[in-house]
């Protein structure tokens, strides 16, 4: 079990003894707290298991979006064209314009099929 010793501010007023201790099983609970002006003292153990908790924490915040970004299917800039019947200046106006937003990879142009059926919605009404 992990316990780090905590120090907390003492008033120039007040000289007691000994500064009072405060044990917390987490660090992550002590800075949600809100708690300030606090003294820290822990291992370089316990350093490194925060930050290992830390990092776990971002990858289950973050891989879920990254999947679903990765499996969103793209159509290439040939195929916009021919969806839409317009030339590559209109596409290239389109994309100045923000009508559009292309992903580029590598050399090729790409056009997430969310925004082309968005597009084609949003024509369809005019």
């Amino acid at each position: 079990m992990e316990l780090w010793r905590i120090t907390p501010p003492t008033p120039q007023f007040l000289t007691p003894r000994r500064n009072p201790m405060i044990f917390m099983t987490n660090i992550m609970t002590l800075i949600e707290s809100g708690v300030t002006g606090l003294t820290l003292t822990l291992t370089i153990e316990d350093l490194k298991a925060f930050a290992t908790d830390m990092i776990e924490q971002a990858k289950a915040q973050l891989l879920p979006v990254m999947v679903n970004a990765s499996q969103e299917s793209c159509i290439p800039k040939k195929g916009v064209l021919e969806m839409f019947g317009v030339c590559p200046t209109t596409l290239w106006n389109w994309e100045r314009s923000g009508y559009l937003v292309p992903v580029k990879m590598k050399r090729k142009i790409l056009y997430r099929r969310a925004d082309v059926d968005r597009l084609i919605i949003e024509r369809g009404r005019q």
